[in-house]
């Protein structure tokens, strides 16, 4: 859940089970600290906001949620302006099952903007099950095997302690403690199993938070879901939950092949020629000294040129249609080279004239003129010999 004005943040929600099979609502929300208005005193910078969580039923009936503050202060101003420090909450509600529209409000103390985002949810009754679990939250997992959950779902360089957690609960009689074997599986966008595995999972009690680590979690950059599958005699359990990853490490195999392609939008031929020559061993040293002839700040620990390669493209593969990935559009191309326009203009069709898009570019000048000569979205490049 993300709302559509300032100030931005995002919320989660995990319906959650107790011992006895109860359902809870687990609300997680983080804001990042550059959303929030600081204010200068004696001691460095303040910041407060209020949350505000409802759960409406579909139908006439009581109202679940919760109304509190959060309040900071930083030393520095850098850390104001930081998109990577988050304010994070996370609530809990005993909420029965029903519909809901599930709404999250925001309310910025310093000033006085709020923004509101909000979905409907369905919490199912599990009273009379004996065995099962309920929602998948995605998370990391620290060196002490603490888990943390990422609401926003999105994951850096930190994909590499990619972890789920859910709680399983148990009514059936007997003894504790019980043995439960789990299935893991990540996809891609295509549906393919990138990662896959098995894993025994011993609990003391019910409801007892279960949390699986997969095998291998060097994910390159997309699209994934993580789905966790559980079958004892005749019960079968499957949730799943989706994620993305934005920044990673270098590509392996067919990924680095792949990523080639608008890699050569920004580099030229013969570095292209260059890497694609090397063997499967040395294509991450390859990746990674390309990366690093291009770093503005080769003292710290981020290479910002690569980052916005990889945030280019992945908008380029969400907002662009093509015949393929979006970014082997002609708009997602450009874009990958340029970044985004300074202007867009739009013409609508003629009978003698597709829809037009243009994009200008200020420094330097740059104008390109992209038409919609089918109708679908597909734009295509009319000036070529320009980019």
């Amino acid at each position: 859940m993300r709302p559509e004005s300032p100030p931005y943040f995002n919320a989660d929600v995990a319906v959650s089970l107790d011992s006895t099979g109860q359902t809870a609502l687990a609300v997680s929300v983080t804001v990042p600290y550059s959303e929030l208005q600081w204010a200068k005193i004696a001691a460095g910078y303040a910041a407060g906001a209020e949350f505000v969580v409802s759960f409406e039923p579909r139908r006439d009936g009581r109202l679940y949620g919760d109304v509190w503050e959060r309040r900071l202060v930083v030393t520095d101003f850098s850390t104001t302006n930081s998109t990577t420090r988050v304010l994070s909450e996370r609530r809990r509600f005993q909420v029965p099952p029903g519909q809901y529209r599930v709404r999250v409000s925001l309310h910025d103390l310093s000033s006085t903007t709020e923004s509101v985002a909000q979905q409907q949810i369905t919490v199912r009754d599990y009273s009379k099950d004996p065995v099962g679990f309920a929602d998948l939250e995605i998370g990391v997992v620290d060196s002490t095997s603490g888990f943390d959950p990422v609401p926003t779902r999105r994951f850096g360089l930190n994909v590499d302690h990619l972890a789920a957690r859910v709680v399983l609960f148990d009514r059936r009689p007997g003894n504790w403690p019980r043995t439960y074997p789990f299935r893991y599986h990540i996809t891609d966008e295509t549906g393919a199993e990138v990662v896959g595995g098995t894993t025994e999972v011993t609990l003391s009690r019910s409801a007892e938070p279960v949390i699986v680590k997969p095998s291998r979690s060097d994910l390159f950059l997309g699209s994934y879901d993580f789905q966790l599958e559980f079958i004892e005699g005749r019960s079968r359990w499957l949730v799943e939950r989706s994620f993305e990853v934005e920044e990673s490490g270098p590509p392996r195999g067919r990924e680095f092949t792949r990523m080639l392609e608008p890699l050569s939008f920004i580099a030229d031929s013969r570095e292209i020629e260059e890497l694609k020559a090397l063997p499967e061993a040395e294509q991450a040293r390859g990746w990674e000294e390309f990366w690093k002839r291009r770093d503005p700040t080769p003292e710290t620990a981020r290479n910002e040129v690569q980052l916005e390669f990889f945030r280019r493209v992945r908008y380029a593969e969400k907002h662009f249609q093509g015949f393929g990935p979006g970014w082997r559009s002609d708009m997602g191309r450009i874009y990958i080279r340029h970044g985004p326009p300074d202007q867009i203009e739009n013409r609508p069709p003629s009978s003698t004239t597709p829809q037009l898009e243009i994009w200008y570019y200020n420094s330097p000048y740059r104008r390109y003129v992209f038409a919609d000569r089918e109708g679908f979205g597909r734009y295509v490049l009319l000036t070529p010999g320009l980019e």
